[in-house]
């Protein structure tokens, strides 16, 4: 994986003259995998390791990770490329590798599609039925063209017993 994670960064390097990710090829990486910019843990850790500082770091992260930008003359090193996917390792987004992987032109050896829930609705069965329920899928890896997150929506519609 590591291999891998080098000759990705190799090739987004290798348009600037010192090879090393600046702002531009960060972006450009991050455009390529999410689609849009300050989305994603990969952006968040990205600028985290090319040295954004928060302003005000005792504000809860939910507020936090919507401010944080790419220093504009920050550098993300190899070795801060390889911690951006052990990060995503780490919290078990095997899938989001994957993709990346896939896009990046170094796919993995293919497991097959990778299906999972992880997303739940609870109710009091005792003063709730359900009448209607959205369960949505997808037979492609997520984000695709129809579906531009790998967050996939789930709905229920309750009737008052």
């Amino acid at each position: 994986m590591k291999d891998r994670l080098e000759r990705i960064y190799n090739k987004l390097s290798n348009d600037t003259d010192d090879k090393q990710m600046d702002k531009i090829t960060v972006e450009k990486w991050l455009l390529c995998i999410n689609k849009k910019l300050r989305r994603g843990d990969e952006y968040r850790n990205a600028a985290l390791a090319m040295g954004y500082i928060d302003s005000n770091p005792d504000d809860p992260w939910e507020e936090r990770k919507y401010r944080m930008t790419i220093p504009e003359d920050g550098i993300l090193s190899l070795s801060g490329f390889i911690e951006v996917y052990q990060k995503e390792l780490s919290c078990g987004k095997f899938w989001g590798i994957a993709h990346d992987m896939q896009v990046l032109d170094e796919s993995l050896p293919d497991a097959g599609l990778f299906t999972s829930r992880f997303d739940r609705i609870y109710y009091n069965s005792q003063s709730l039925t359900p009448v209607t329920i959205t369960d949505t899928t997808s037979d492609e890896p997520c984000p695709n063209e129809n579906e531009p997150s790998d967050h996939l929506p789930v709905a229920v519609s309750f009737t008052t017993i």
